[in-house]
């Protein structure tokens, strides 16, 4: 059937193809014929009923000036006014047999291409150019057409940053009907510990997608892709927890002990340095006369420390204790966390105390250890706007505690300082995004009755003890998008500056010790060879040694002014260590001690390319040493005496 549909359509455009032609022939041939009157002849009875009537006003359809027309036909059939399109613009149009109807249209300087579009557009048909060619169709039928013609194809892409089930959920309402998608298994999440998970057999490489579609939907895709699959900004997070507080406290007590008919001698009383008094007991004989006391007890309240002033006679004690104390303490708490965008990040600096919790049953008591966690902590998740300002989720945490056994259990206590929020800053801003004020006043006073409250000499018989505290804590933020180049540098920096800490504390060890005379005597080898010394400075080299055998930048310089490998004087110790080694050369058919040490050579060139190839050995670079100040010979000019690399041949 569809053989059938094709033959007709190709004899269809033959035929308007012909018609075409003859239209052009016969338009050239009125253009060439002298003016004057024309007679018509009659229509011959044998003529062929199948050519195709010329419009009867051919003027409808002309070209006013080169690439510019003119149409003006009213209910004209379309398949003649394409023809007088056709012939006016000497292009080849070609309509199937479906393409039919009538068409009214006042058109003035218009191209062809805008002529033939008003025209098809008006009936409701459309066309495609191909080559030299311009076919005319329905719309249902160019849709056939190009369905026909499209292909399905697939295509691998390859993602670095977003994953493989985020981009299917953001590529699938651009696919095809006939479209589909699939992807790489996702990869776990997490780093918890495990002793038995090890990732398996599992997908180990870059998320993919395969995707089939059409090519100009894998051309879009591909677009898509390369938008979605980019780096993902960082942010590093620095939030700050002050904590202040500030204690004052002053007491001051007044005490005094008269005594009528004794005095201290007779007591046996004692005194530590006149800063009290303590009466002794009275004996038998003293007790029938007549005695009295009068005594105030008000400094017993006051904490030791600050000033006392004492006064002790034969029957008067009087002791003045005044104590003023400040407790000022400052706590300052700086954690830093650089985080991915969206992604959540943690750092914890501080303790972990455990403590045991047991939980009954019926049957059996469980005991479980359970750790209680203080210090600095910050948890945060930012997102990074593209407008310069970050969002984030944070909880800054500075907290101290301790264990408390009680009985047989332990009982955790924490004084803490925490918030959490979700706050807009810009980039490299700082914001305070909390804050406390706490004050604490306290006043205490302790007296006699009645004489207490005497004006002025009340003071005598009271204590005082008064107390504020005061408490500020301000939480701070500020995030700063990384600039991936310049802060890289800025880590580098602080990478130095950590070596730097590490040489400069080594420094301050003491100079005697083997470590030290050994990074001595190393600093002495290098002087001595960058001033052309190589015999100096393979003493020095034997010297650290002696005292560091195992300091690998002295071996390595060694071999390089020897031109020996460090284990070239050194028996072989093990015959299982080099089982792979010599399994491989064995199947090289090579000696296998050109390979293990003793016998393997120091420099890569002298092993055989074979072998290196097989044992992934690569050429080592070496900065040249400096020039020798005398004639001493350098490791890679062959001497009449010197010993081949490695020791002797094998």
């Amino acid at each position: 059937m569809s053989t059938v549909k094709e033959l007709s359509s190709t004899v269809t455009k033959l035929i308007l193809s012909l018609g075409a032609l003859l239209a052009l022939a016969a338009s050239a041939a009125s253009q060439e014929a002298p003016p004057g009157p024309t007679t018509s002849a009659p229509t011959p009875a044998s003529a062929p009923a199948t050519q195709m009537a010329v419009p009867e006003d051919s003027g409808a359809v002309r070209m006013v000036q080169p690439g510019t027309f003119e149409i003006h036909v009213q209910g004209a059939d379309l398949r003649q006014v394409l023809q007088l399109l056709s012939t006016q613009g000497r292009k080849n149009i070609v309509a199937t047999r479906d393409v039919a109807g009538k068409v009214s249209a006042d058109l003035y300087g218009v191209t062809f291409k805008e002529a033939l579009e008003a025209v098809l557009r008006s009936s409701g048909f459309v066309y495609e150019e191909k080559g030299n060619f311009i076919y005319v169709y329905t719309p249902k039928q160019l849709e056939d057409i190009r369905l026909a013609e499209r292909k399905i194809a697939a295509r691998l892409f390859h993602l670095s940053y977003v994953t493989a089930n985020d981009a299917k959920t953001l590529i699938t309402p651009a696919l095809s009907k006939d479209g589909a998608i699939s992807v790489t298994p996702a990869a776990a999440v997490g780093i918890s510990t495990s002793k038995t998970d090890a990732g398996g057999n599992s997908y180990a490489t870059d998320d993919t997608l395969v995707v089939r579609d059409y090519e100009e939907n894998l051309q879009r895709i591909a677009e898509m892709i390369r938008d979605l699959d980019v780096k993902p900004e960082q942010v590093l997070i620095e939030a700050t927890v002050l904590r202040a507080s500030l204690t004052e406290d002053n007491a001051l007590g007044i005490d005094f002990n008269i005594l009528a008919g004794v005095d201290f001698n007779a007591l046996g009383a004692t005194s530590d340095g006149l800063t009290n008094v303590v009466p002794g007991t009275i004996t038998n004989g003293q007790v029938v006369k007549n005695q009295a006391t009068f005594r105030s007890d008000t400094t017993s309240s006051i904490p030791t420390g600050g000033m006392t002033i004492g006064f002790l006679s034969s029957n008067v004690g009087l002791f003045v204790r005044a104590l003023e104390s400040v407790t000022d303490v400052t706590v300052m708490a700086n954690p830093k966390l650089l985080v991915i965008n969206k992604q959540r990040g943690e750092v914890m600096v501080g303790n972990r105390d455990g403590y045991l919790t047991t939980t009954f049953t019926e049957t059996t008591a469980t005991q479980t250890v359970q750790f209680l966690e203080t210090g600095t902590r910050l948890i945060v998740r930012p997102y990074i706007a593209r407008d310069g300002f970050v969002r984030m989720e944070v909880h800054p945490e500075d907290s101290s505690g301790s264990v408390k056994v009680v009985g047989q259990t332990g009982l955790p206590s924490e004084t803490t300082t925490e918030m959490t929020s979700n706050v807009l800053v810009r980039d490299g801003h700082t914001i305070v995004i909390g804050g406390l004020f706490r004050e604490r006043s306290s006043i205490n006073r302790s007296q006699t009755p009645l004489l207490g409250s005497i004006p002025y000499i009340g003071t005598l018989f009271r204590s005082s003890a008064d107390s504020t505290s005061r408490e500020e804590v301000i939480i701070l933020l500020t995030p700063h998008v990384v600039k991936q180049a310049a802060d890289e540098a800025v880590g580098e920096m602080f990478r130095d500056d950590a070596e730097r800490f590490r040489v400069g504390l080594r420094k301050g060890l003491m100079w005697f010790g083997r470590e030290r005379l050994a990074q001595a005597h190393m600093r002495w080898a290098k002087q001595a060879l960058d001033n052309g010394q190589r015999d100096k400075a393979m003493w020095n080299l034997d010297m650290a040694l002696s005292m560091e055998p195992r300091m690998e930048e002295a071996i390595r310089l060694k071999e390089r002014l020897s031109g020996r490998a460090f284990w070239s004087d050194e028996a072989q110790y093990s015959a299982v260590k080099y089982v792979i080694e010599r399994m491989i050369m064995q199947e090289l058919r090579k000696p296998v001690e050109r390979i293990i040490p003793p016998g393997k050579p120091r420099d890569a060139d002298q092993i055989e390319p074979a072998v290196r190839e097989r044992f992934g050995i690569q050429q080592r670079y070496e900065d040249p040493l400096p020039e020798p100040e005398n004639e001493y010979p350098l490791a890679d000019e062959p001497t009449a005496t010197s010993r081949p690399a490695g020791g002797e041949d094998k």
